[in-house]
């Protein structure tokens, strides 16, 4: 029986198998769908500790899976559909078949929130995009429209901005922190993003082609002191960073408790509300939402689940 499986793979998840596998557990990671979760969408990471330089969030993920790995953890692909605790042990169904634990660490994080507008989900990957240094390239040379005004917007912004002309819309005010707003504001000079405060998009605006419908702007409501305006902006693609979701529907359903926003409720040991079933990172009540936070909340759960298997024994 294997003594952890941990269900993700973002920094929090990778956190934990390299602690808990170096401390004598078997560690079974399991992902549903990219190794290193939505950290790898980052370009660069500069305030991760030990890298001066920066790095990305594909290769920050890479060296801390072949880490975990050099401790004897193992990876695997498929979603875990449910759980139930069995006093004794964990039964876990992954895509319709069982697998058994001692214990189940739940360390999946959140995905990207999306504006809700009619067709937006037919159109994600072909317009409608999550990740700026995924799908940006793509467009290089056009103009592209970006959505949000917390950190990860301006991050993206920024990197959008280095190979095409950048509109961001910001639905309120910007609330990045001050290092990044500086950025911003030296690339609103240079001509290369323009910002509208208090403005959305109602709609997005399609174009038939030969090949099928295809965005080619958006209609945009921005509001004033004195009243709003509507006006369009063409635009070959939009980026949305508008907040995070917790991947926690599939905890709840098995008996995990969560906040009203989905977050996973846990003890000071990282349990949850159900025995044998921990959680760590972006999923964690109101929690930094911080790489270095993830990683380390992975290692304090990895940690405490090591020190409750060692005294099953």
């Amino acid at each position: 029986m294997t003594d952890l499986v941990i269900i993700g793979s973002g920094p929090s998840a990778l956190s934990a198998a390299i602690y808990a596998a170096r401390d004598g557990l078997s560690v079974q990671v399991f992902e549903k769908a990219a190794f290193g979760g939505i950290a790898t969408t980052s370009d660069l990471i500069e305030n991760y500790p030990g890298f001066n330089d920066g790095i990305s969030g594909l290769e920050l993920s890479k060296k801390m899976r072949i880490q975990a790995e050099k401790f004897g953890a193992k990876f695997d692909y498929g979603e875990v559909l449910a759980f139930e605790n069995k006093e004794d042990f964990v039964e876990l169904n992954i895509e319709g078949d069982n697998f058994i634990a001692k214990t189940v660490l739940i360390a999946t994080g959140n995905s990207y929130r999306t504006l809700g507008l009619p067709r937006e989900e037919e159109f994600f990957g072909r317009g409608v995009h999550t990740c700026a240094t995924c799908d940006g390239p793509f467009y290089a040379g056009k103009d592209l429209i970006a959505v949000g005004g917390g950190n990860s917007a301006i991050t993206e912004a920024l990197f959008l901005s280095r190979f095409s002309k950048v509109k961001l819309l910001v639905r309120g005010e910007i609330s990045a922190q001050e290092v990044l707003q500086k950025r911003l504001f030296e690339a609103v000079e240079e001509g290369k993003i323009e910002v509208f405060l208090k403005a959305e998009i109602q709609e997005f605006l399609f174009e038939k082609t030969d090949l099928g419908e295809k965005i080619v702007g958006a209609r945009v409501l921005q509001k004033f002191e004195d009243g709003e305006k509507v006006f369009e902006i063409p635009t070959a693609a939009i980026f949305e960073f508008i907040g995070l979701l917790p991947n926690s529907n599939f905890a709840k359903n098995s008996g995990v408790e969560v906040n009203s926003r989905g977050e996973i409720i846990v003890d000071e040991s990282f349990q949850t509300n159900l025995p044998r079933i921990y959680a760590s990172g972006d999923i964690l009540e109101n929690v930094q939402k911080q790489i270095v936070v993830a990683a380390s909340t992975g290692a304090q759960a990895a940690i405490k689940i090591s020190d409750f298997i060692h005294s099953q024994k």
